[in-house]
C-alpha cells in the first residue's frame, strides 16, 4: 500500500508537469475576475469595464509559476439573470468549475463576503479572494479561517497576487526533489485511485473475511483499472470499441 501511494504521488507530479493545474476565478459580476486574471498573466487578455456582466464566455490563459504551468480560467458572473445568452454564461461557468482543480472564490472588499458556489462539488478545493482593497486602504495579507484560506489584494494595482501566485504554488504540492516522478495524465490518476481502492478491499477480504474468491474477484478489477493506463484490452472490449466508433453493416 505504501508503494501504491508512493506511485499515485509520483503520477500527481506528472501531471502537473504534464497537464498543469486549471484554476477557475468565479465570482458575481463586477467584482474583478477579469482584472484578475489579466493581472496574474501580466497581459490585457480579458476586456475590463465597470459594467456587470461583460465576460459572457469562458477566457482561458495559461502562466507558469516557477516553471510549473497553470491555466487560469475566467468566467462570467454568477447571478441570476433573464438574459438567454447570460444564462449560457453562466452554465459555462459552472461546467469550467465542475472540471477545476482549485476554483478562486473572488468578491470586492467591503461587500459580502463570498459563499461556496451552489453545486460546486464538494471534493473541488476553493480559496476565497478578497479584490479591491486598493479601494479601503487595506493591506494585502493571507488569513487562515475555519472556511478556508482568504486572501486580501488588488488585481488593479497588483498589490497582493504575488500571495495568490505563492500560495497556488503551494497548492500544487510540487517537489522538485521527488524522484521517480513520470509523465501522467488525469485519466491516469483516476485510475490508479480506482486500483488503489480495489486493492484496500481484496486486502480487507484477506484479512477479515478471510473470502478468498471476492479477494480474487476485488484484484481482477484492479487489474482492469490498470489495464486503462497500460493499453491491453480484452476481446469483447476490442468488440465493444468496433461497434461504438464504427458503422459495421450487415
Amino acid at each position: 500500500q505504501a508503494a501504491f501511494s508512493e506511485i499515485q504521488t509520483q503520477a500527481q507530479q506528472g501531471r502537473l508537469l504534464q497537464e498543469g493545474m486549471r484554476v477557475v476565478i468565479a465570482g458575481e459580476p463586477n467584482v474583478g475576475k477579469s482584472s484578475l486574471l489579466n493581472s496574474l498573466t501580466g497581459s490585457d487578455s480579458a476586456i475590463v469595464a465597470d459594467i456587470p456582466g461583460t465576460t459572457r464566455d469562458i477566457l482561458t490563459e495559461q502562466i507558469h509559476i516557477d516553471g510549473m504551468p497553470l491555466h487560469i480560467i475566467d468566467t462570467a458572473g454568477l447571478r441570476e439573470s433573464d438574459d438567454p445568452v447570460e444564462q449560457e454564461g453562466i452554465r459555462r461557468a459552472r461546467a469550467q468549475m465542475d472540471q477545476a482543480d482549485r476554483v478562486l472564490v473572488l468578491s470586492a472588499h467591503g461587500e459580502a463576503s463570498a459563499q461556496r458556489p451552489a453545486g460546486l462539488r464538494t471534493d473541488i478545493p476553493l480559496d476565497f479572494v478578497v479584490n479591491k482593497i486598493d479601494l479601503q486602504g487595506q493591506a494585502a495579507k493571507l488569513e487562515e479561517t475555519n472556511a478556508g484560506v482568504r486572501i486580501y489584494l488588488s488585481a488593479k494595482t497588483h498589490v497582493g497576487v504575488d500571495l495568490l501566485k505563492s500560495h497556488l504554488k503551494r497548492c500544487m504540492g510540487f517537489d522538485a526533489s521527488l524522484e521517480g516522478t513520470f509523465i501522467a495524465r488525469r485519466r491516469h490518476l483516476n485510475a490508479l485511485a480506482t486500483t488503489a481502492t480495489h486493492v484496500d478491499r481484496a486486502l480487507s477480504q484477506l484479512r477479515t473475511a478471510r473470502a478468498g474468491e471476492l479477494c480474487a474477484e476485488e484484484l481482477r478489477y484492479a487489474q482492469e483499472a490498470l489495464n486503462e493506463i497500460t493499453g491491453e484490452f480484452t476481446s469483447d472490449d476490442l468488440l465493444g470499441e468496433i461497434f461504438k466508433n464504427f458503422c459495421i453493416g450487415k
